[in-house]
């Protein structure tokens, strides 16, 4: 039997055989060891495994290891790269954990990608005719549902894309040949366990690998995926065994998740990447933490605000953790309808919040029970960028413009990424009061705009209710935007 015509072989990516006729090799098993899925057809392979192909002939694929026909000797071509630079981490574009970077803020809707999408405006176009342009591209969406994406090797050579349903602890995978999702199955590990936090308490961590493995929060504890897109199939294992009250999030080193038991004790699961589990830091006494908002991190602690006060998790001295949870002043309601909390460039994060005896809003530092300060409107905020109305800000924003005054301004933006030097918003109106505007369910015209500091360049147009729930993500090359609402998930290609 000679290797070459009926053999295996046995490769990083996966096993490929031979095919009958030697015009090139079939992939028959994932890295992962599970078959290959049936309803993949060829170009899916050969698009999410980047195959090799001869010479003016596509129909015969090869592993993306072979520079050569194993059966001629012929030189194999490499498809085109695919702009893809790194993975995407829902919901912000987090640096995945193994990732060698240094680390800054973390929770923030912050990505160290530099996003800058690649049409430029003719000196004539006007805004609306930008707006109205049409996408270069889309993709239909998911079923119904609030989904997340990530975009990373899922058992694939080239950059998969992964939606995943926390709420009904579904994942799908995009079939790029075929054009359309299909949901994964489980292989190992039983279901994925439904998750019920809100999308603004929800996030994700991502280690990235060929297999790369997805951390985020379950019913049955902090849930760690590793998707295979080529078999249609996820393992998951479950840790802590107890409710996750609150996201989890990469902290000196580990991953940690505040999980609550029945018996109201709040304890922080903490795991290396390995999944060495270290010893649980217990909070003492039972707490209610109220409706929950996504963590931040910076330097030593991180913390998650919460609707009746301040879950922080602080490094000791010694190295060592310790718990801690600080109500908030009374009178005082934390507001996370208008972003995230605000960096300053002194490295302090304050959360927005209103002051109901003295009708109010006012900015508290996190990890403090009393430092405020006093604001005259709220901003609305996505890190180290604030908007007061539709003026983009890089002061704190507590401060009142030095020139000119936009107070009459009926349009607001909500950052939705920081990326580079540009950011990413949702422009509306809000002829109401602002906050009422942020409650509102009715439906309303939008226009997504990338602001790069030269210019505010709407780039499309659309109606809905709640636009500021829309969603970017990167892949392929493409900036993607979804809200849960629209039929259509719209890309607009990026800058190499």
């Amino acid at each position: 039997m000679e290797h070459t015509s009926t053999g295996e072989w046995l490769l990083q990516s996966g096993v490929w055989m031979a095919d009958a006729v030697q015009s090139g090799l079939q992939f028959t098993r994932s890295a992962a060891g599970q078959p290959v899925s049936p309803r993949l057809n060829a170009d899916d392979i050969g698009q999410l495994m980047r195959t090799h192909c001869l010479p003016g002939e596509t129909s015969a694929q090869f592993p993306p290891e072979f520079q050569y026909s194993p059966f001629t000797g012929v030189a194999l071509q490499a498809p085109p790269q695919s702009g893809q630079a790194s993975a995407w981490v829902a919901p912000f574009g987090a640096r995945a954990v193994n990732s060698s970077a240094m680390p800054g803020a973390t929770g923030l809707r912050q990505t160290a990608q530099a996003l800058k999408i690649a049409r430029s405006p003719a000196r004539d176009s006007s805004s609306d005719a930008l707006a109205n342009a049409d996408p270069d591209t889309s993709l239909p969406t998911p079923p119904p549902g609030e989904h997340a994406f990530f975009s990373a090797r899922f058992g694939t050579t080239g950059a998969a894309l992964l939606a995943l349903d926390a709420r009904k602890g579904a994942l799908y995978g995009w079939l790029p040949g075929s054009q359309h999702w299909l949901a994964l199955e489980s292989s190992k590990g039983g279901l994925l366990s439904e998750c019920q936090l809100g999308v603004s308490a929800w996030r994700a961590e991502l280690a990235s690998a060929w297999n790369s493995c997805l951390y985020v929060p379950s019913g049955h504890g902090l849930a760690c995926i590793t998707p295979d897109i080529p078999s249609l199939t996820y393992q998951v294992e479950h840790f802590g065994d107890a409710p996750s009250v609150a996201a989890p999030i990469w902290f000196q080193g580990r991953l940690w998740a505040p999980l609550q038991g029945a018996d109201g004790v709040l304890r922080f699961l903490n795991l290396d990447l390995n999944h060495l589990a270290g010893a649980d830091v217990v909070l003492d006494g039972a707490v209610a933490l109220g409706r929950v908002s996504a963590p931040v991190a910076y330097g030593r602690s991180v913390i998650w605000p919460c609707e009746h006060g301040q879950l922080r998790l602080q490094q000791r001295q010694d190295g060592g953790m310790a718990a801690s949870w600080m109500p908030w002043p009374a009178g005082l309601q934390p507001q996370f309808d208008f972003g995230c909390p605000y960096l300053s460039r002194d490295g302090d994060l304050w959360q927005l919040c209103f002051d109901g005896a003295a009708d109010r809003y006012l900015y508290l530092k996190l990890g403090t029970a009393r430092e405020t300060v006093e604001a005259m409107e709220p901003r609305l905020c996505s890190g180290s960028i604030n908007y007061r109305f539709s003026t983009k800000l890089k002061t704190a924003p507590w401060l009142e413009l030095e020139h000119g005054n936009d107070g009459g301004s009926s349009t607001s933006v909500m950052p939705l990424l920081e990326a580079g030097e540009s950011v990413f918003g949702v422009r509306f109106e809000t002829r109401a009061s602002l906050d009422s505007v942020l409650r509102s369910d009715e439906r309303m015209y939008a226009q997504l705009l990338q602001d790069d500091g030269v210019r505010p360049l709407p780039f499309h147009a659309f109606s809905v209710a709640e636009p500021w729930r829309m969603r970017l993500f990167a892949h392929q090359g493409t900036l993607w935007a979804y809200h849960p609402l629209l039929s259509r998930i719209n890309g607009w290609k990026l800058q190499a």
